[in-house]
């Protein structure tokens, strides 16, 4: 790879990004906001944890191969910068509550077939252990531990995704990858 595509990568990769972080804005920014304040909202009843949207069935986890773990490791940290600190901070737990994430949201949708409770599912299971993973818990991040998932480790399950949103999902596929040398 040459000097000037390592160059524009990265403002592709930002752009990727922002345009998946605009698709699904208002998932995320609510499932942020309430469930840290389930007061707020007067059908959810308040109690002490936070509990993931309950759906019948059980969840199974993607069969990936460690080609496909080791491929979503380095892709969802290069599409979230913030991942990338994680990572180098956190070590293996970092390795693990990734791909623990990863795999959870592949399984939520595809028990569920519907990406924003598979988006909530993940959040409300990564803020229930936080306090021991310490992964980032912002917006961009869950987009990018969703979105590259759905890019390596369940690509099946991409036509269960609305397909504005699976546009943007693989321009970010696209930057990840880049072009080939």
């Amino acid at each position: 790879m040459s000097v000037t595509s390592n160059r524009r990568r990265p403002r592709t990769l930002t752009v990727g990004i922002a345009a998946l972080v605009v698709a699904v804005i208002g998932a995320g920014a609510w499932v942020l906001t309430t469930t840290g304040n389930a007061s707020s909202d007067p059908s959810v009843t308040t109690s002490s944890t936070t509990r993931a949207p309950t759906s019948s069935g059980p969840l199974a986890a993607p069969k990936a191969s460690v080609a496909q773990d080791a491929q979503y490791l380095s892709e969802v940290t290069e599409a979230d910068p913030a991942l990338a600190t994680y990572e180098k901070k956190s070590g293996n737990v970092a390795l693990r509550a990734l791909l623990t994430d990863g795999s959870a949201f592949c399984a939520f949708l595809n028990r569920d077939r519907d990406m924003d409770t598979a988006m909530v599912s993940v959040v409300v299971g990564a803020r229930q252990v936080e306090s021991e993973s310490h992964l980032p818990m912002t917006v961009t991040t869950f987009n990018a531990v969703d979105a590259v998932a759905l890019l390596t480790l369940c690509p099946a399950l991409q036509s269960v995704v609305p397909q504005r949103d699976l546009a943007k999902i693989r321009q970010l596929g696209a930057a990840l990858t880049g072009p080939a040398n």
